[in-house]
């Protein structure tokens, strides 16, 4: 099966949830008939059929999008996220040497908004990496279709449906971006009990979706150390996936990807949230309408990348990154001839940006690299 699919990152797990009755299904009615035909399901299974299910998962049937969606992602706030990104990008790009056949490449492409800014600056800047061939991943026809239309006619586009798929057709070295793919990878959560580590799984209390209890999982090195009885934990296998694949291909042909997601330099427990109309909602409310999505592991991220040779250096907080790549001096240049109205809106973006309470924090930024020495640009005396 593929390491993994599109949106802003879904799984290969959900090709279990093809509808296979003659009306269409529910991702509910199928989930129903799963556990009842065959128990109770691991939690990773359950949130990748409520993201990818062929027909009627989450991803697969909507723009979620925007503020008439149900979340707002970076790209859509501020096209100076974009402008910075791209400027990153172009920077690894002139210190590789401009290499030829570089690859452009990008992970959960959402609307295609953040690979058009970033384009838009490598135009003006660095032609030869907008000239590059651009490949995204992604699986759900809506947004192809949305990503298309945003990025345009001036760059040939190559659509992919997992990781593995992108890495074996580009045989150059790869620049590109994650943002908000990593966290919406189905993950597995893992409860300590009886001195030991069990499996989260899903199925039917009082004729209701739910947890119930698994039998004993395999340990792991992201694992916490000293649990306590209840505590929970989530592992994301299908994420170090896609980081091998990715890692492969770096440390083999060059190139360089930032990866951008809200998440933690470890074990994020418990993180695992669904999110509609902007709202927070119960796990199990509505499955297949919901966004769900978890914090990441970027030490889990490093582990895998080493076995391959590659180097992932991170994470730091998007705030500090963004700040000291020059964020601040590109919104002043902006808003220097902008009226009281953009400036204030202006403003604004860049504090959801990076303000501690809101984006600054929570997200982190990383970046994937060969094997070397030395720290880049916004990555400069930042361990955690």
């Amino acid at each position: 099966m593929p390491a993994d699919g599109g949106g802003r990152g879904l799984s290969a797990l959900a090709a279990e949830t093809v509808m296979t009755g003659e009306a269409p299904q529910t991702v509910e009615d199928e989930i129903r008939r799963r556990i009842e035909t065959g128990g109770p399901m691991p939690f990773e299974a359950y949130m990748a059929a409520c993201i990818g299910a062929a027909e009627a998962g989450y991803y697969q049937t909507r723009d979620p999008f925007g503020e008439a969606g149900d979340f707002v992602t970076a790209p859509e706030i501020s096209g100076m996220f974009g402008e910075m990104c791209g400027l990153y990008l172009a920077h690894m790009y002139e210190l590789s040497g401009k290499p030829t056949h570089a690859v452009v490449a990008e992970l959960g492409p959402g609307r295609g908004t953040l690979m058009r800014d970033m384009r838009h600056t490598w135009s003006a800047l660095v032609p030869e990496l907008a000239a590059a061939p651009v490949h995204l991943v992604e699986t759900s026809p809506v947004l192809r279709t949305i990503q298309k239309d945003t990025i345009g006619e001036s760059a040939p586009v190559t659509w992919h449906a997992n990781t593995n798929e992108l890495t074996a057709a580009t045989p150059g070295p790869l620049f590109g971006i994650a943002n908000e793919f990593f966290d919406a990878l189905p993950a597995a959560q893992l409860v300590w009990q009886d001195g030991s580590w069990h499996r989260r799984m899903v199925g039917l209390v009082d004729d209701r979706i739910g947890f119930v209890d698994g039998g004993a999982a395999i340990d792991d090195p992201g694992l916490p150390n000293a649990p306590q009885d209840g505590m929970v934990a989530e592992l994301c296998p299908e994420a170090d996936l896609v980081m091998v694949a990715l890692a492969r291909s770096v440390a083999a042909r060059g190139g360089a990807m930032l990866v951008i997601d809200y998440g933690r330099n470890g074990n994020p427990g418990d993180s695992v949230q669904a999110v509609a109309a902007h709202r927070p909602v119960d796990l199990f409310h509505q499955p297949g309408q919901a966004d769900l999505s978890h914090w990441v592991d970027f030490a889990a991220l490093r582990r895998a990348a080493e076995t391959q040779g590659a180097r992932l250096i991170g994470p730091v907080t998007q705030g500090r990154f963004l700040m000291r790549i020059g964020l601040a001096m590109r919104a002043e240049q902006a808003g220097a001839h902008a009226s009281p109205e953009e400036r204030r809106a202006l403003l604004a973006a860049i504090d959801r940006l990076t303000s501690p309470a809101q984006m600054g924090e929570v997200f982190k930024v990383a970046l994937l690299v060969s094997a070397g020495s030395g720290q880049p640009p916004g990555f400069e005396t930042e361990s955690s």
